[in-house]
């Protein structure tokens, strides 16, 4: 879980710095990743990529790990985090609030996220 563990805190710092094409380095190439706001799972890494640059565009979330847990099975890790979302001018869009993560892996990246 340790090295899981290190690439998520990288991945979460990357994310929070907008480094988008180090953060899609970090995912297997038939990646899952939740599109929470129109309810969708995307399924590449170009879909991943013009989603947060739309979110970037607009918003400023930034997302904090605070605590770790094993998954469901041994391949799975939950991060608890912190998000916050502000606008561009910086106004609070969405309060400080406590999130959890679901991570699955494969060949020591991440396959896929759920947000629970």
């Amino acid at each position: 879980m340790d090295a899981r563990k290190a690439l998520l805190i990288d991945a979460y710092r990357r994310f929070n710095g907008r480094d988008v094409d180090g953060l899609l380095s970090m995912m297997t190439d038939d990646v899952e990743w939740p599109d929470v706001p129109n309810q969708s799972v995307l399924r590449s890494k170009d879909e991943i990529r013009e989603y947060w640059f739309g979110q970037f565009a607009i918003t400023d979330p930034q997302v904090v790990p605070t605590d770790f847990e094993p998954g469901s099975d041994e391949d799975e890790i939950v991060a608890v985090v912190e998000q916050e979302v502000r606008g561009l001018g910086g106004e609070v869009l969405v309060d400080r609030r406590e999130v959890r993560h679901r991570y699955s892996f494969r060949d020591g990246l991440v396959r896929r996220m759920v947000v629970e």
